[in-house]
């Protein structure tokens, strides 16, 4: 059992304070800090990353390490698989129990959307006594700022079909005031897949521009501003190709929200930067899945200048069959 004597969940309808401002600074108090990172994919290495790139000019702790877990139970067969809820949210909690129980970790980041909105409900959330953060919470808030801000603008909402499906993001929106008209909401299936294997391939443009000219369709006449919503980590890693397609159909402006590479905020609070003059920094990759050699070779070209620990890491992954209990 991990050594903590405070409890906290971030969860969907948590934002009174800002996200970051909710971890308390008893964390901080720590030389070294184990963080766990999950996702039902790699699209979760990009916030591995983004730790890993801003520990070379930020040292809260003499030693980080960063643990990424691939939380997918088989190669073959992914949370948007599961033909029912209940299933989704066991084999997320099972995955939890064990990543726990094997690593300690101080702090749980959920750096996925498809499991984020599932959490809840999840047995591992009643107990857990560690802080665990979601993505979604900051993806909410951070398109809430933009079109409070900004009243001409709507939303394109992206992300899987577990993630549209549960309508998180949406519902968090419509209860702080945001009319329904400014909300679009557009699923893409397969798309995180065809990203893992190949963010550079045809496929993937081909699919981002169905699904935006999709999105489009549904634009209210009035709107002048266009927020898309990358709600999974791996769209972030085709950006440039939401962009492209959306103003390729329309002539509004268009500009990205994109929680994955805001969620080191976590790790790094303003007021604890350079507490250290230098931080070592370990990473660590596994999975209970298979990963691909096509998926290493995508997922670690997007990394490796930026974050080379992170692909490598990725390249050297851990095969752990026993990460996690699930059975079909």
């Amino acid at each position: 059992m991990v050594g903590c004597f405070w409890a906290l969940t971030v969860l969907v309808e948590s934002f009174t304070t800002p996200l970051i401002a909710q971890i308390p600074d008893s964390l901080f108090q720590k030389d070294s800090l184990v963080v766990l990172i999950t996702d039902s994919g790699l699209g979760g290495l990009a916030v591995c990353g983004d730790i890993e790139r801003r520990a070379a000019v930020e040292h809260p702790f003499t030693s980080l390490s960063l643990i990424f877990c691939n939380a997918l139970p088989e190669s073959d067969y992914g949370y948007n698989n599961m033909t029912t809820r209940e299933e989704k949210i066991q084999v997320f909690s099972s995955a939890l129990s064990g990543m726990t129980a094997w690593y300690h970790p101080d702090i749980i980041l959920i750096a996925c959307n498809t499991l984020s909105v599932i959490y809840s409900e999840t047995e591992f959330s009643k107990t857990a006594i560690i802080p665990v953060v979601s993505i979604v919470d900051l993806g909410a808030k951070m398109m809430f700022k933009k079109l409070e801000s900004d009243t001409a603008s709507t939303a394109i909402l992206f992300g899987t079909e577990t993630t549209i499906e549960e309508d998180s993001h949406r519902r968090w929106l419509l209860n702080r005031g945001i009319s329904p008209s400014r909300i679009i909401v557009q699923s893409c299936p397969d798309l995180a897949g065809e990203i893992q294997a190949d963010a550079s391939s045809d496929a993937v443009k081909t699919m981002i521009e169905f699904y935006a000219d999709d999105a489009v369709q549904k634009l209210p006449g009035n709107s002048k501003h266009i927020y898309a919503g990358l709600f999974c980590t791996h769209y972030g890693y085709a950006a440039k190709d939401f962009i492209s397609s959306l103003t390729k159909e329309t002539e509004l402006i268009v500009d990205i929200v994109d929680p994955t590479i805001k969620m080191s905020d976590v790790v790094y609070l303003q007021r604890f930067k350079k507490k250290f003059s230098k931080m070592n920094v370990s990473v660590q990759v596994i999975s209970r899945a298979v990963i691909t050699h096509e998926e290493i070779r995508s997922i670690g070209n997007l990394l490796k200048a930026a974050s080379p620990k992170t692909a490598q890491a990725l390249r050297q992954y851990q095969l752990k069959k026993n990460l996690f209990s699930f059975s079909r």
